[in-house]
Order: C-alpha cells, then sequence, then structure tokens
C-alpha cells in the first residue's frame, strides 16, 4: 500500500487540532458557565438577605412582617418561581413556603453562613440558597429557591455561543493546514524533478545548502547514499580483483605442471602431474561455480518470475546422492532429519545454499566424524540446519566468516572463501537469515538458515 506523505502530515496535523477543539470545549464552557452560575446565586442570596429586616423578635415570639407588595416583588419573575421560607429555632417554621428544602442532600454544612444546593419541590427541580442569621439572639434561617429553567435555558445559550464560532475557528484551521501542506511539499517536488534529470553515468550530489530546512536531512541521505554506491563499487571492483587471484593461483599451477609434464621420463611422475592438473582443473571449475551462483544470489540476479512453492525434503532428496558420495569417499556418517515444510523462491539457489551448507560440513569434518542434515518448521518458519562434529567456528570469526574469500586462518582443507558468503546472499534473497550456533554437545559447528514458510500447494 503506498503511504502518501501528504496525508501523514495532514492526519498529524489535523488530528491533535480536532483533539485540542474537543478538549478545548467543555474547558471553555466550564469557566464560562461557572461565573454565570454564581452570579445567579449571588442574586438568590441577596433576594435572601432581603428577608432578613422584615423579622423582628417582641416577647421572645418571632413576628415577619412581610408586605403584601414586597413579596410580590419578590416572587416577580418571568422565567422561575421563586419561593422562600423563614426558620426559627429549632426549626420552628416562621413564615413563606412550608416544606421547602433548606439543607443540603449531600451533607454541605447546615449551620454555614451561607449553604447552596440542588433540590425538588412541588414536583419541580430549584436552587437553594439558605442564609443563617442572628435576630435578637437568636439564630433563624432565611431561605429562598428558584426553579432552574432559566438556568437550563442559559446553559443551552452558553453551548451554542461557544460551539458555533469553534466550529468556524475548526474549519477555518483544518483549510489553512491543508493549504501550508500542499505548499510546504513544493520543494520535495522539486527535488523530484533534480533527480529526474541525472544520468546514471553522471550522478552528482544535490546541493543540501539550497534546500528547505526540513528536506535537508533528505538530501543529505540522499548523498550519503551516492557515497554507499560508490563503496559498493569499489567492493565490487575488489572482488573482482580478488577473484582474480583466486583463479589465476590455480592456472598458475596447471601450466606449470603441463610444461613440466613433457620433461618427465617417469610415466608415474607424468601421471601425478596430470592428476595435479585435473585437480586444479576441478577446483577452478568449482570456483567458478560459486561466483556463478554468488552472482545470480544477488539482487537482481535472477528473475523474480523464477519463484516456486518448494518442498524442502524433496529438494533434498534430489541433492543426496552426490553428498552421499562425498560422505562415503570422506569416510563420514551424514545424516537426514526430514520432516515436512515448504518455502516459495528460487529453486535453483535454495538447492545451491544447501548444497554450500552441505559441502562445507563435509570438506571441514575430519573422519570419522558426523554431519546431520535437517528441515523442518519452528516458530513459524522454515528450517535448514547443518550440524557436523568437525573443529567448529570460534566466536571471534562467526561473523567474519561470510566475508568474500575469507578462509579460517587454522583451516588446513581448501577451499576458495565463498560458500558462506553465498548461503547468506541466498538466505537474505529469500528474506531469511543464517545462524552460527554450538551444537548441543558443544563439539562442532551448527549452521542455521531460517525462511519464511509457504504454505503446501493445494
Amino acid at each position: 500500500m503506498t503511504r502518501s506523505l501528504r496525508k501523514a502530515l495532514l492526519q498529524w496535523l489535523l488530528v491533535p487540532a480536532g483533539l485540542a477543539v474537543v478538549t478545548f470545549l467543555p474547558l471553555a464552557f466550564h469557566l464560562v458557565h461557572q461565573p454565570a452560575m454564581e452570579a445567579l446565586d449571588r442574586a438568590l442570596a441577596d433576594a435572601s438577605l432581603a428577608l432578613v429586616p422584615h423579622l423582628e423578635v417582641v416577647d421572645g415570639e418571632p413576628r415577619f412582617v412581610f408586605p403584601a407588595a414586597a413579596e410580590q416583588v419578590l416572587r416577580a419573575d418571568r422565567v422561575d418561581d421563586i419561593y422562600y421560607l423563614v426558620l426559627g429555632p429549632n426549626g420552628r417554621f416562621v413564615a413563606g413556603d412550608a416544606g421547602l428544602p433548606h439543607e443540603s442532600p449531600d451533607g454541605e454544612d447546615a449551620h454555614a453562613d451561607r449553604v447552596s444546593f440542588y433540590s425538588h419541590f412541588r414536583g419541580h427541580p430549584i436552587r437553594v440558597i439558605a442564609v443563617h442569621r442572628q435576630v435578637s439572639g437568636e439564630p433563624f434561617v432565611f431561605v429562598t429557591a428558584e426553579t432552574t429553567r432559566k438556568r437550563d435555558q442559559l446553559r443551552v445559550d452558553l453551548a451554542f455561543a461557544l460551539f458555533l464560532p469553534l466550529i468556524f475557528f475548526a474549519a477555518a484551521a483544518g483549510f489553512t493546514i491543508w493549504f501550508g501542506v500542499r505548499h510546504a511539499l513544493l520543494p520535495v517536488e522539486d527535488i523530484r524533478r533534480a533527480l529526474q534529470g541525472m544520468q546514471h553515468g553522471a550522478l552528482k550530489p544535490l546541493d543540501a545548502a539550497s534546500a528547505p530546512g526540513e528536506i535537508r536531512p533528505l538530501v543529505a541521505e540522499f548523498n550519503l547514499l551516492l557515497d554507499r554506491l560508490e563503496q559498493a563499487a569499489n567492493a565490487q571492483q575488489r572482488f573482482v580483483a580478488n577473484a582474480a587471484h583466486q583463479l589465476r593461483t590455480p592456472l598458475a599451477g596447471i601450466r606449470t605442471q603441463l610444461e613440466l609434464l613433457p620433461q618427465e621420463a617417469d610415466a608415474a611422475e607424468r601421471d601425478s602431474r596430470t592428476r595435479q592438473c585435473i585437480g586444479a582443473l576441478e577446483r577452478l571449475g568449482h570456483l567458478i561455480n560459486q561466483m556463478l551462483v554468488l552472482l545470480a544470489a544477488e539482487p537482481g540476479g535472477r528473475q523474480t518470475d523464477l519463484a516456486e512453492h518448494i518442498d524442502l525434503p524433496e529438494l533434498v532428496r534430489d541433492r543426496s546422492p552426490e553428498w552421499i558420495r562425498l560422505a562415503e569417499n570422506k569416510g563420514l556418517d551424514l545424516g537426514f532429519e526430514l520432516q515436512a515444510c515448504h518455502v516459495k523462491g528460487d529453486r535453483l539457489l535454495l538447492g545451491e545454499m544447501i548444497t554450500n551448507l552441505v559441502n562445507n560440513a563435509l570438506i571441514y569434518t575430519p573422519p570419522p566424524g558426523e554431519v546431520t542434515l535437517r528441515c523442518g518448521e519452528i516458530g513459524g518458519k522454515a528450517f535448514v540446519e547443518v550440524e557436523d562434529t568437525g573443529p567448529g567456528i570460534p566466536p571471534e570469526f562467526r561473523e567474519r566468516v561470510f566475508e568474500r574469500f575469507f578462509r579460517l586462518p587454522a583451516a588446513s582443507s581448501p577451499g576458495g572463501g565463498l560458500g558462506l558468503p553465498i548461503v547468506r546472499e541466498i538466505a537474505r534473497g529469500f528474506g531469511g537469515r543464517v545462524d552460527i550456533l554450538t551444537p548441543v554437545s558443544g563439539k562442532g559447528a551448527l549452521l542455521r538458515v531460517s525462511l519464511p514458510r509457504a504454505a503446501p500447494k493445494p
């Protein structure tokens, strides 16, 4: 699936902006709503305080004188119903609307100078303010309450007043972000045009100094890529030089033997030199074959349409006769432990990879030794491993043995140093990896190749 830089930038910018708007809305609503509610509470508390001057105590009895005109003014409201209540010592009713709640249901201190809470009265939700005052040395409670219609409407009005501007702000911010991202990506298009104009034989670094600061790391990485390509070309040249040296050595030996062959009068000596020439030619052919396999294993070396479903046990059985002959000639015990498993890839390259693993083990394992080839599935991966009882690979060399033409300092058997590099290159082409492990016995070497498994053919 193709990833879009523009889409990613828009997501990273628009999603946090949207979350910020969603988070800001309740916060802003609270910051505006709370002072408005407090203003209404203060007005209701002032109404409670307005009741205090109308109470007097005569001969120990409270008398509440509240003219009808004053009561009409107190109860006048176009939206809500207003209630009041005056209570004397011990909650004794003095005047007002009997049964009006005056103690907070949530446990708020009922003896505080002012108590405010929500409750219900006559089937409607109400807001209650209770003010505690001393009159002639006696405690009295002056309660005023109103229905919540005005407060509910205020909440709705505040929500609309905040929500509509935020919608406009979000739309404006979204358009600004989209427009800014579109124009900010124009330098990327300029770089694409510059790359398009380059020729494969005249690659040159891009000018990082003139690139925008945000694009400059990309340009720097591209220039580093050019450096790596140059290093790869140099490595390829070194490989060619090493290959030429490896080829020149057996050719020089063959030439020497052939030059001395006519001068030998002894038939046995001529036969010996002839066998040496044949052996050198075999090593030369093996080396050339390995170089061709390594070239085919590199990226782009083989056609991708050559990939097929491969039955690993079947492939091993097809290739095993040549390994068995080599093992018999060396006096080694070659064993097979094959479990059903399948991979997908180039059959020829996979066969060469297994052949290199087995041949390496057979070459470096002294007789009478054992070499075991296994394949199967473990942890959702297919694997091929070869275990031997040879000298093993010291831990300090377990990475270097994958270098081309590298051979262990203590290696006594002939070889070109390409076997394990071929194994790693082919394994990488299959999307797998190669690990050098120590066998359970602690002796010899265990090389395991892990590959992506494939379902069997239907």
